[in-house]
């Protein structure tokens, strides 16, 4: 979910397996497409993923923080219901989002504007963003600001947006998820295998779909 242009998607077909991606960006999913070329067990989707219809699915995946767009309490459950109505029993959810107790711990780096460089060939990518965090609502509002630049013109294009973004805390996605279907199996820090600790920023959460007859109201 959430798949953008398909670079992972792409990597686990190449691995071998089917994969679905979708998002709701049809220029991201056009790319996605032109990428993936020639792989029959790879297909792209344009669509709302908390609307999807899919079934029969061993694993979902939502990378780079796509649970926590979902700012209010009706979306997310309509997604993680669609989540669930996707998977198999016993299959795998696999995510990651923001652990509010970690975020808070350093809020004084996120909260201080923070440059970073990119280069592509003869263009430069500076990347500056800000957080500003609601702790009643458990809400960042990211500003973030693109200059790119020209090397060889020396223009510069200035690109501008704002992001709200939902922070958890471990043992309130525990609840939210059990009460859409999972179990959570296990919490870590990062996509390295390590213990995790409250003041991770990140949390990779691998949740199990659990059996349908558990869940009458889905």
């Amino acid at each position: 979910m959430g798949c953008g242009t398909g670079m992972h998607s792409i990597e686990f077909g190449r691995r071998g397996y089917e994969v679905v991606g979708i998002d709701v960006s049809e220029d991201m999913i056009d790319r996605a497409r032109e990428k993936a070329k020639g792989m029959e067990n790879v297909k792209f989707l344009v669509g709302d993923a908390s609307s999807m219809e899919l079934r029969g699915f061993d694993v979902a995946i939502a990378m780079y923080g796509v649970i926590s767009y979902f700012t209010e309490d009706e979306s997310l459950v309509k997604l993680l219901g669609a989540v669930r109505r996707s998977l198999v029993d016993g299959g795998l959810f696999i995510f990651d989002t923001w652990n509010i107790l970690g975020v808070i711990e350093k809020r004084v780096y996120y909260e201080m504007p923070t440059p970073e460089l990119r280069k592509s060939g003869s263009s430069l990518a500076i990347k500056e963003s800000s957080w500003k965090i609601d702790l009643e609502d458990q809400i960042a509002d990211l500003d973030i600001s693109w200059s790119i630049v020209d090397l060889p013109r020396g223009s510069v294009e200035v690109l501008d947006h704002e992001i709200k973004l939902r922070l958890f805390a471990p043992r309130e996605i525990r609840h939210i998820l059990r009460s859409c279907g999972f179990s959570v199996c296990e919490i870590y820090p990062g996509y390295e295998i390590a213990p995790f600790s409250g003041s991770s920023p990140e949390m990779v959460v691998i949740a199990k779909a659990s059996h349908e007859e558990l869940m009458g109201w889905i």
